[in-house]
């Protein structure tokens, strides 16, 4: 059997997923982040395929401009068949109506051909991560991207009132309440950055239109999901940009 594999490194973390050659997830871990890609897909081989067995194709994306050359190196060096980063310059089924498509962050755009993936393009797409950053896609339909917005994530906004009010104590999104209506201090800051968040998102959505289908990744989208705050339908995916990278090297024999 054939192997895939997808590595995406953050702002805050690098991953990895291993697909089978049918596109069915085999495994997904969390590496080290100090250490380059090429060693967290060393990692992978080691621990989930036969010995002395490598993925046949890598496709990888990364936000982290510091770390690129050292990633990229590593993963060239592998004794794997094809290694592709994703850029605004990789074939892809998608137009790019950017106005500078080269500074399109690769991490949206795998989330965006994740959405379609698993979404389809039979109807527009609001494609959204919700990491450290939040960041908000439009895709029309006949998979042509429009643009999008990126605005502060959940933990930056709370770090951020913290750090810059002399009064505002630090709040951690996890482990208390989020009321419609705060009652303490630190309610009042979670509640404004959760459901601020989740106002941003209803925004976007009655922009985009009706028939427009939401798909959310991200650490925090499952916070949103589990707080049942939005009012729209939508689908929640925590591989979508895996499933993005995959799909620029699943028909590849």
């Amino acid at each position: 059997m054939r192997f895939k594999l997808t590595i995406d490194r953050g702002n805050t973390a690098i991953k990895a997923a291993l697909w089978s050659e049918s596109g069915e997830l085999v495994a997904a871990e969390t590496g080290d982040e100090s250490f380059p890609a090429g060693d967290l897909a060393v990692k992978m081989s080691e621990k989930y395929l036969p010995a002395g067995i490598m993925p046949e194709a890598i496709a990888w994306c990364t936000v982290v401009a510091s770390e690129h050359e050292e990633d990229k190196a590593s993963l060239e060096s592998l004794p794997v068949g094809r290694v592709v980063e994703l850029s605004s310059s990789t074939p892809m089924r998608l137009t790019i109506g950017y106005r500078t498509p080269e500074t399109l962050g690769s991490d949206r755009l795998a989330a965006v051909l994740g959405a379609l993936y698993v979404a389809g393009d039979s109807h527009p797409l609001l494609v959204s991560d919700i990491g450290t950053a939040v960041t908000y896609d439009f895709v029309e339909r006949g998979r042509h991207y429009v643009g999008g917005n990126i605005a502060p994530g959940i933990d930056l906004r709370l770090r951020a009132l913290a750090a810059f009010t002399d009064a505002l104590p630090a709040v951690s999104v996890s482990g208390g309440d989020i009321p419609l209506w705060g009652q303490t201090t630190a309610e009042a800051m979670r509640s404004g950055a959760v459901r601020g968040l989740a106002a941003e998102l209803a925004y976007y959505h009655a922009a985009a239109g009706e028939d427009t289908r939401v798909v959310l990744t991200g650490g925090s989208a499952a916070l949103l999901a589990h707080e049942n705050i939005l009012t729209f339908d939508f689908i929640h995916d925590p591989y979508l940009v895996h499933k993005g990278l995959f799909s620029i090297i699943k028909d590849e024999n």
